[in-house]
């Protein structure tokens, strides 16, 4: 993989590296009392000039794409968190409710490996059939290699969930984006639901995330004494947005305009020489769907046809009223000249895999998260001579790992 060194984030991952001691105390202060995801994957961007999460996915559907070297010493982190979730409360049966789209042969395989690493964990695990959009209910799923990955359908049991079989469930593991709404069978059940319905992207908006991670950055910035900017990123969000019809294309220019302008001041302030440009996302969005990215205030009031209807509607068709505006940060990760992107897997606040989002038709500016996209284990580009030697958790990850951590 080629990369800038000695990089600006080079240098501080070297300081923070070296005060981890400090930082995992400080992490650790800051978590009681907040309401930490059961998991969640991190898209990250390092330019060199600055690092930072792009999105958050509290629903992650990649656990196929991570090294079987990194999820097999995930166990004791799973075992833990769990254990300190539900504490004395029953917890051994879990019931997982995926997507309805699981004709995907790489969504089961995803499926497969984390029903894997609960059962490593200790836990008894159940995924349910799910109605697709076409009406069929599978009894079962086939994964990308021919693995079957056998489903459980469930009803309604008064205040609960149970097996049609009378299978049991002490909690419910959400794996299902929401983006088409809440799921009215889980609705005021007495099981546990985690991550609890009201993250899915029916009710969840980008724009408070990132709200709370450029807090988070910033107070840790100010523990540890270096510029916010480099971990962050600027981001505000416009409402009332319909690009066929036109309404509000201004304010989305005017907001464009001024971040452009504070993109440039902190450029002129590093002495980078790039042109700053801006992400405009739907702000209940996920798949990579309602993205464009653009440089000055007139691409959003030139809107082509084609781009106007890209920008109206999200996943599964909902339609898309509000924008958040976000900072581009160029990745300068590649590979014969291939961008990728770090995506980072967490349990909790801990690390369990990583591994790199690639896509050959995308510069490094754009939204890799589209057509075209592959995968990449860090130890398959770079294969170790025994699992112990795996890269996937070489030291050079930290400051992913913190971040994603953030």
């Amino acid at each position: 993989m080629a990369s800038q060194v000695n990089s600006r984030i080079d240098q501080l991952s070297s300081a923070l590296a070296a005060r981890t001691a400090e930082v995992d105390a400080w992490i650790a202060k800051t978590i009681p009392g907040l309401p930490i995801p059961f998991y969640a994957s991190a898209d990250l961007r390092d330019s060199g000039h600055k690092l930072c999460c792009v999105d958050l996915n509290v629903f992650p559907a990649g656990f196929n794409n991570l090294c079987e070297t990194f999820l097999a010493r995930s166990v004791d982190i799973m075992r833990r968190f769990i254990a300190a979730r539900f504490g004395e409360a029953p917890h051994e049966r879990v019931l997982v409710v995926p997507e309805a789209h699981t004709r995907n042969p790489f969504y089961a395989t995803h499926l497969h490996g984390l029903g894997t690493l609960l059962r490593n964990a200790g836990l008894s695990v159940w995924i349910a059939a799910m109605e697709g959009e076409d009406g069929d209910t599978p009894a079962a799923l086939t994964t990308h290699d021919g693995t079957p990955v056998p489903l459980t359908p469930v009803r309604r049991d008064g205040a609960r969930i149970a097996g049609v079989n009378g299978e049991q469930f002490d909690w419910i593991l959400l794996n299902n984006d929401l983006s088409a709404g809440a799921l009215e069978w889980l609705e005021g059940i007495l099981q546990p639901i985690h991550p609890p319905m009201c993250l899915g992207w029916h009710r969840r908006r980008k724009s408070e995330f990132f709200d709370n991670y450029n807090q988070t950055v910033d107070e840790f910035a100010s523990a540890f004494s270096f510029d916010p900017w480099l971990l962050r990123t600027f981001t505000d969000v416009v409402t009332g947005v319909d690009f066929l019809k036109q309404d509000g294309i201004e304010r989305v220019a005017a907001g464009v305009a001024g971040m452009l302008g504070a993109i440039q001041r902190k450029y002129d302030e590093y002495g980078i020489a790039d042109a700053p440009q801006v992400f405009v996302k739907n702000n209940a969005g996920t798949y990579g769907i309602g993205i464009m990215v653009v440089q000055s205030p007139d691409d959003i009031l030139n809107m082509n046809r084609r781009t106007k209807n890209k920008m109206s509607m999200g996943k599964g068709h909902t339609p898309i009223r509000e924008v958040l505006l976000q900072e581009a940060v160029p990745t300068r990760v590649q590979m014969s000249g291939v961008v990728m992107e770090p995506v980072v897997y967490t349990i909790g606040t801990e690390v369990i895999g990583s591994f790199l989002r690639a896509n050959p038709e995308r510069g490094a500016v754009d939204n890799l998260n589209a057509k075209g996209m592959t995968f990449y284990r860090y130890c398959t580009i770079d294969p170790p001579a025994t699992p112990e030697e795996c890269i996937c958790t070489h030291d050079g990850m930290t400051l992913y790992q913190l971040v994603s951590r953030l």
